[in-house]
Parts: structure tokens; C-alpha cells; sequence
């Protein structure tokens, strides 16, 4: 491999004058920057990344981030969300548990050995035993779960609430029938989002009607299909996130009903490009992903670095409402 000192030798400078032609710095005569980058050219020259590293004075961290499912939209905004924040000063470690929970425990538990300064779990599902195991080496953030450990902070939405109002928007945009399908029980999320639809269903004296489905398409469509095919009396689908109600929409649409004259539909997550591209166009409880990324981010990094002032950071949901959910009447 070709050094900055083969070069520096072979153009008759110091090593710093190469280091800084080569980073457009420095003050050196025209023709001799020429001859140094036209050198390092045709030797494939390739910066040693580590030792840029070792030669930096600001401080490098390295975050871990675990994610569930990097494919579901979700997911993938989030960890831009961190890696904005982030910014050049700290690398990322992506590690994608498959919604395995063995898995996530492994990674979870071998983080030290990754060499990071701090970890994030997207996942509310995590075990407490193992937060406040790996927490006692490293600074950890939690997403939709909420501790008070010394070492962690905890990036929370409100689930309960958002899920009260979806399905309070469909109640009150005339749904009688209206059934919930959810996320697995081990999911923190996916009970709470419970708990705010079994609430509004029996604020108004409407009985709760829920199945446990997953959180893909193919989860919303195979279980929409059997419980039309079931024949049970269905007016309106509070469902666990945007991907499962667009299955949803699409078992509707097969059997010949009408969205939302027969069955009106809301979804969570408010994915905009996927809410949108549905026909009708789905209504959503947003979330600001990308934001609660970068907060976490931001958190974690004062907890690397000494502060340890804040705790938790809450956000409010709010729902979007488009044509999926109005039985008749205008968006709002």
C-alpha cells in the first residue's frame, strides 16, 4: 500500500506537505500540488481512514443501533433520524435483529464487544433485566419504553393516546363495528396502542373487537381476508401501523366492499409516501420519526459524555386524517 511517506520521498517534500495538498490545504507552488496529486494518482493512493481517526483531536463515538426490521419504512426513517444527528464525529454500527428476539438479546448483550460507547434499541419489546445489565458498561436509549436507570434515557410516544383518537375518529365518522388489529403482546407499542382502542371503544359503549396479526402487509391482508370470508359484522379497522392497514385495504378492495363507504381504515405511523400512494389514500396517526432519531441520538451522546440531566423525552402523536376513514365527509 502507498503512504504519504512514498510519496513525500518521491516528490522530494515533507509528509505534512503531502497531508495537506491532499486535503486542499496549505500554501505550495502550483506545479509542485500538480505533481503531488497527479503522483498519488497513478499510485491508487487511499487514505488510511483509522489513522485519520487517531489524528483528530475531537473525540470519535461509536453508537450501536439495533432495529427490528430494517425494510419496514418505520425503521429506515429512524436511523436517518440517528445518523443526522450523528453527524462525522460518531460512526454507526447498524444491527437488524430480524423481529428475532434471540437475536436482538445477542446483539444487545455483545455491543461492548463491538466496541461501542453507547447503544440504541428501537424496539420496546427488550427484556428490563438485559437494559439494566448492559446499561451498567454503556449509555443505552430505549425507544417506546420508559426507565429510570441512571445510564439510560427513554425516547417515548404516547401510543395509548394516539391510538385513543384514531379510533375516536372512526366512531365519530359514524363506524359501530370497528376492530382492532394489532402487534404481538410482547411489543410495548402494540399494548398500549391497544389498551387507547379498547378505551375509546368502551367510552362510547361500543364493544372492543381486536386479533393479534404482526406488522407487515401480508400480516393485514391474510387476517383481513379470513375475518370478511368469517362474515363478522365490520364497519371500520384501527390498525397497528401503516403497512398492515394498506393490507388491509387491499383484502377489502377483493372482496368488492368500498373504503371508506363500507370499511373505513386508519393506520399508524403516517409513512406520507405510502399513505399516499394507496387509493383511497389513508388516513394515519403520525409520528415524527426522523425527529425522535435524532433526539435519541442527542440524548445518548450527553449520556456518553457525562450528562446525565435527562431522563425520558415524550412525544404527542397526532392523526392525519385523508380519505381512507371519512364515510362521506371532507378531510379535514
Amino acid at each position: 500500500m502507498v503512504t504519504l511517506k512514498d510519496i513525500a520521498k518521491m516528490t522530494n517534500v515533507s509528509v505534512s506537505t503531502v497531508s495537506r495538498v491532499l486535503n486542499g490545504k496549505g500554501r505550495v507552488s502550483e506545479a509542485k500540488r500538480n505533481e503531488i496529486l497527479n503522483l498519488a494518482k497513478e499510485m491508487n493512493y487511499t487514505p488510511n481512514y483509522h489513522a485519520r481517526i487517531m489524528a483528530k483531536k475531537t473525540k470519535i463515538a461509536t453508537i450501536g443501533l439495533i432495529v427490528p426490521d430494517i425494510v419496514n419504512p418505520f425503521f429506515a426513517r429512524l436511523t436517518r433520524g440517528v445518523e443526522e444527528e450523528c453527524g462525522e464525529n460518531t460512526l454507526i454500527v447498524l444491527m437488524d435483529s430480524f423481529r428475532s428476539l434471540e437475536r436482538e438479546e445477542k446483539l444487545i448483550r455483545n455491543a461492548r464487544m463491538r466496541g461501542v460507547n453507547g447503544l440504541i434499541i428501537g424496539n420496546s419489546r427488550v427484556n428490563d433485566e438485559i437494559v439494566t445489565e448492559v446499561s451498567s458498561y454503556i449509555p443505552v436509549a430505549v425507544f417506546d419504553k420508559d426507565y429510570d436507570m441512571p445510564n439510560v434515557v427513554s425516547i417515548v410516544l404516547d401510543n395509548f393516546y394516539g391510538a385513543y383518537n384514531a379510533t375516536k375518529h372512526l366512531i365519530e365518522n359514524g363506524c359501530k363495528n370497528v376492530i382492532h388489529l394489532g402487534g404481538t403482546h410482547e411489543l410495548y407499542v402494540s399494548i398500549k396502542r391497544l389498551e387507547g382502542y379498547i378505551a375509546a371503544m368502551k367510552e362510547f359503549e361500543l364493544t372492543p373487537v381486536y386479533y393479534t396479526v404482526g406488522y407487515d402487509i401480508s400480516s393485514g391482508y391474510e387476517n383481513m381476508k379470513r375475518i370478511l370470508s368469517e362474515g363478522k359484522s365490520v364497519d371500520g379497522v384501527f390498525c397497528m401501523n401503516d403497512l398492515v392497514a394498506i393490507g388491509v385495504m387491499k383484502a377489502i378492495n377483493e372482496f368488492g366492499l368500498q373504503i371508506p363507504r363500507d370499511i373505513a381504515v386508519v393506520g399508524f405511523d403516517n409513512d406520507e409516501e405510502l399513505c399516499e400512494l394507496v387509493t383511497p389514500p389513508l388516513s394515519s396517526v403520525h409520528q415524527p420519526v426522523e425527529q425522535m432519531g435524532k433526539v435519541a441520538a442527542k440524548l445518548l451522546l450527553r449520556l456518553i459524555n457525562g450528562d446525565k440531566t435527562v431522563k425520558r423525552y415524550i412525544f404527542s402523536p397526532n392523526l392525519v386524517v385523508r380519505e381512507s376513514s371519512l364515510k362521506g365527509g371532507e378531510v379535514l
